[in-house]
């Protein structure tokens, strides 16, 4: 009875701060009642509380001989190896809590974070959908759920979740990540509302004030960004992304470069145990030293910080993806599909590789009184890769669309239309700038008989170079190596080609060398394909408010620049291999 009535005081001690009492208490127990696992459990609560996770660990360990199943002693073990900086340990004890008791929900949000914190991004997801299907209801669960689509790069979906997690608990995780899964998606205004709750919450939150400062760049504030950031920089704590961003923003001010470098390097020579969470400062690096002309550091930073990118790109599949495009929407096969009775002419489809122009020609378009951007939308590439299931065949898309029907065509068209309605009332032109919507061309082209449909072409090593030097999502594995570059660029032109022979002029071609050379001309002939009437206002698209969250947010906030024309000259002697693969289209 003693020992039950110590543990109860402990754990009020515990609660209202007293954690050396509680110790105290709990170790009294341990003694007295060795066999006690609760004691034994609650003891190690109370060391994790007093930041001491090596003596908590040893404590949990004990809990864990006396009973091997305890399934929260394991995730507590799970969090005081992740403290220590000991990852796998970590992991591989959450994974134990999860078989250990596979419907307990707090086991299956552990090992999300556990997978998340070491970039594997889909058992991550894996794990966080198994901890909402558990508990629906559980802010943590359905937060970890919105941070594993934002790493997946899902944003539409994060953000429902977020909004989810916000309505179940108000709390700073709950509003930095619903905020950072609004900014995602172009929605600044709202992510810079939730931030500042979180601030008001709690003053001096890094997290909060970087993304403050996230969302004034995004809303083209660059001054209120800096500002931000310059006195949370150089704190020892300060959040490596607030770090990188400053670093970035700092690469065209010579009086900034130089603090900014020393702050990075500093931070880089920090022994750290999860490589991933500095990538972001290897790319603000390569920035800044670029700025500073030292083209081979800078190179050297960009290489260094793709080297943390997960190995999950495949040739193979690669190529047998666009293999089965090509098959599926053959010129044949595209004269027997049914096309969809779809008049809207709002779509405007930009497509291409990432960092070939695509960002400056929704601008442009987007600069229009008449017509509104909405950045990169993942819905078409998801109602196309959805058509098995909506058609109840076997098979997976592009191979399953071969049984498309004009119904299931005209229902495709009329849900992406909602949602263009419900991102850009009343405008006649509506952009959808995804790069990779090349991958559903076809299929775009049956659902919208009359959507624009454009391509964004720039030099082959200018692109290549441009994706190995920003630091791109999971999605883009294969812009970790030259190799994988190569790759994905032939394949990208082999589909391309194939585009262009089964739709003719319907896709319209626009360079971007050509456009910064001749900007009203190539502008008025972009306009024109659209069907609009032309405005002078497009000439003027960096006077635009509307949020820019891609990674050309600079590049669109002033007029038109040719600094990036020819820009792998100045990385020759490290791009051979880039060379060399895309000779053919160079």
């Amino acid at each position: 009875m003693k020992s039950v009535q110590l543990i109860s005081s402990a754990k009020k001690a515990a609660s209202s701060g007293k954690l050396e009492d509680a110790e105290r208490m709990l170790r009294q127990v341990v003694v007295s009642d060795p066999g006690n696992v609760q004691a034994w459990y609650t003891l190690a609560c109370v060391l994790m509380d007093m930041r001491r996770p090596q003596h908590a660990a040893e404590v949990f360990g004990q809990t864990l001989r006396l009973k091997s199943d305890h399934a929260d002693a394991l995730v507590g073990m799970a969090r005081a190896q992740a403290m220590m900086g000991r990852l796998p340990q970590a992991l591989a004890a959450a994974k134990q809590a999860t078989a250990a008791a596979p419907s307990n929900p707090s086991a299956w949000i552990e090992l999300t974070r556990r997978h998340r914190v070491m970039s594997h991004t889909h058992e991550a997801l894996n794990a966080a959908q198994r901890a909402e299907a558990l508990a629906p209801k559980n802010a943590d669960a359905l937060t970890q759920l919105s941070l594993c689509l934002q790493d997946l790069g899902r944003n539409m979906d994060a953000v429902e979740a977020g909004r989810r997690a916000l309505a179940r608990h108000r709390g700073l995780a709950e509003l930095i990540t619903a905020a950072t899964a609004l900014l995602a998606t172009g929605e600044a205004e709202e992510a810079m509302k939730l931030y500042e709750e979180a601030g008001r919450m709690s003053p001096g939150l890094t997290e909060a004030i970087a993304g403050r400062a996230r969302a004034a760049e995004a809303l083209g504030d660059k001054k209120l960004a800096i500002s931000l950031l310059e006195p949370i920089v150089g704190a020892a704590n300060a959040n490596n992304a607030a770090l990188a961003q400053y670093g970035t923003l700092s690469a065209g001010s010579p009086e900034r470069r130089g603090r900014a470098i020393d702050l990075i390097r500093s931070r880089l020579s920090i022994p750290n145990n999860n490589p991933a969470n500095t990538i972001a400062l290897w790319f603000a690096l390569g920035s800044l030293l670029e700025a500073e002309e030292d083209y081979a550091g800078a190179f050297d930073a960009y290489r260094r910080g793709k080297a943390h990118y997960p190995p999950s790109f495949s040739a193979e599949f690669t190529r047998r993806r666009i293999g089965e495009l090509i098959e599926t929407f053959s010129a044949e096969a595209m004269a027997r599909f049914p096309v969809s009775d779809s008049s809207d002419p709002r779509p405007v489809f930009i497509v291409g590789m990432p960092r070939s122009g695509t960002t400056l020609l929704e601008q442009i378009i987007a600069g229009h009184p008449r017509a509104q951007g909405v950045g990169e939308l993942e819905d078409m590439l998801r109602l196309v890769n959805g058509v098995p299931g909506r058609l109840n065949v076997q098979g997976s898309y592009p191979p399953a669309f071969s049984h498309v029907t004009k119904e299931a065509l005209g229902q495709m068209a009329a849900e992406y239309g909602d949602r263009l309605t419900q991102l850009a009332p009343g405008r006649d032109r509506v952009v959808d700038k995804m790069p990779h919507n090349f991958m559903a061309l076809g299929a775009i082209s049956l659902m919208f008989p009359r959507a624009t449909l454009i391509h964004s072409v720039r030099h082959p090593l200018d692109t290549c170079l441009s994706c190995f030097t920003t630091a791109l999502g999971p999605a883009h594995a294969y812009a970790a190596t030259q190799h994988g570059l190569v790759v994905k660029y032939t394949e990208y032109r082999r589909l391309m080609e194939h585009w262009k022979g089964v739709l003719g002029d319907r896709l319209v071609q626009m360079r971007y060398e050509t456009l910064v050379a001749e900007p009203e001309p190539e502008s008025r002939r972009l306009i024109a394909a659209t069907g609009l009437e032309w405005d002078p206002a497009c000439l003027r698209f960096y006077e635009g408010k509307r949020a820019v969250t891609t990674a050309s947010v600079s590049q669109v906030r002033r007029p038109m620049y040719d600094s990036s024309v020819a820009r792998w000259k100045r990385f020759e002697p490290y791009i051979g291999e880039l060379i060399e693969g895309l000779r053919e289209f160079l």
